[in-house]
């Protein structure tokens, strides 16, 4: 039951996504709709009370539009996104603000005919190799690529890279792994 209600929930997502997108596109406003949508997300990231306000439903559907439009103009956000927030509040749907924000940013990139790739490494990579990087996948899947950098300490040491649904492991978390299980089996 959990699956199927996560499932309805990013196919809602999508459809909110969806909708903004072509409306965004009709005014000519995409880049401020991506940049305040990231803005919104990163401050869900950032606090404890909106994410409270957006996943509980203790709060009535009307408070949240107006403390969600209070947001957006104290951001100095978009008024497109100021009645995004709104609508999707009004609608029950607040939950969901983030996933559509992540599924628009999905849509406007390939919008631009970019490419997403994640990189994760034991330790911050420096702003140089990650420009090399971004030149050799940009090379590599012929179009613009947008390199997100993770950190994550537990691989040790190389690099996962994942281009779409393509994973290369060249982690040494990885390696250790594979020797593990082959001296298993020996």
């Amino acid at each position: 039951m959990a699956a199927s209600s996560a499932s309805h929930a990013n196919e809602t997502a999508r459809r909110y996504a969806s909708a903004l997108f072509d409306l965004a596109k009709d005014k000519g406003e995409l880049a401020t709709v991506d940049s305040d949508l990231k803005s919104v997300t990163a401050m869900a990231a950032d606090s404890e009370d909106l994410r409270r306000l957006l996943e509980s439903p203790a709060f009535a559907r009307e408070d949240k539009a107006k403390a969600l439009q209070a947001l957006a103009s104290a951001a100095k956000l978009s008024k497109l996104v100021s009645n995004f927030l709104a609508t999707m509040a009004t609608n029950g749907r607040s939950s969901d603000i983030t996933g559509a924000a992540s599924h628009f940013d999905e849509l406007y990139a390939k919008h631009r005919g970019v490419k997403r790739a994640v990189a994760r490494t034991a330790e911050e990579m420096p702003a140089e190799q990650r420009q090399k990087l971004e030149a050799i996948l940009a090379k590599a899947v012929g179009s613009d690529v947008e390199l997100e950098t993770e950190v994550v300490p537990a691989l040790i040491g190389g690099i996962q890279l994942r281009v779409g649904s393509t994973l290369v492991d060249a982690s040494v978390a990885s390696k250790l792994e594979r020797m593990n299980t082959a001296m298993k089996g020996a």
